[in-house]
């Protein structure tokens, strides 16, 4: 006496076993290979093919499962409905992982740059306020004191000089890379 097959009768069982069947299908369709030629190669009849990719085959076997994810090259668990992703390799997961970790060590660099610029910026205001009120009492003084003629005065005010040409270049350059209302504006608006 045989013993009994194990049917799927749950409905959720049947749902699994018609989506192991329609990712069979779809895994030998993307190599392009016949239902016979595949039938061969996975070790089983044409038929028993056809149903285990229509959903019918009931109980799928094991040994069919196990070929056709080495045979289609994709993973048992995507077969199964496990997981959305269809690759196997132990490489591509580290392939992914490598990935993954170059692109946490960009973004951490990245910040620390955004970070730095910031800084440096903030530096930079300061700086030229702090050179636009020497500028400012330099002036001051040299007004309250036309005879100017102190030593080193012309070193004094040659530092002066090169201090406002700075900030005259500073301010050019800000006002030329400040974006303009086109530049802020959504296209559509700027084709109006």
């Amino acid at each position: 006496m045989s013993k009994p097959k194990v049917l799927y009768t749950n409905k959720q069982e049947i749902a699994a076993l018609k989506l192991t069947g329609s990712r069979l299908y779809v895994a030998r369709e993307l190599l392009d290979i016949t239902q016979t030629d595949a039938a061969e190669l996975l070790n089983t009849s044409k038929q028993a093919l056809a149903d285990a990719e229509s959903g019918r085959l009931n109980p799928l076997p094991i040994k069919l499962l196990k070929a056709a994810a080495e045979t289609y090259d994709v993973s048992a668990d995507w077969l199964l409905g496990l997981t959305d992703d269809w690759e196997c390799s132990l490489k591509i997961d580290l392939q992914r992982d490598f990935l993954t970790g170059l692109q946490r060590i960009h973004l951490k660099h990245y910040s620390k740059l955004v970070a730095r610029q910031a800084e440096a910026d903030e530096i930079n205001t300061r700086a030229q306020a702090a050179l636009a009120e020497i500028v400012t009492a330099f002036e001051l003084f040299r007004k309250s004191n036309p005879d100017f003629d102190m030593p080193a005065g012309a070193r004094l005010l040659r530092a002066v000089s090169a201090v406002q040409k700075l900030e005259y270049r500073f301010d050019y350059l800000t006002l030329k890379n400040k974006p303009t209302n086109t530049e802020i504006a959504p296209k559509s608006a700027r084709n109006s």
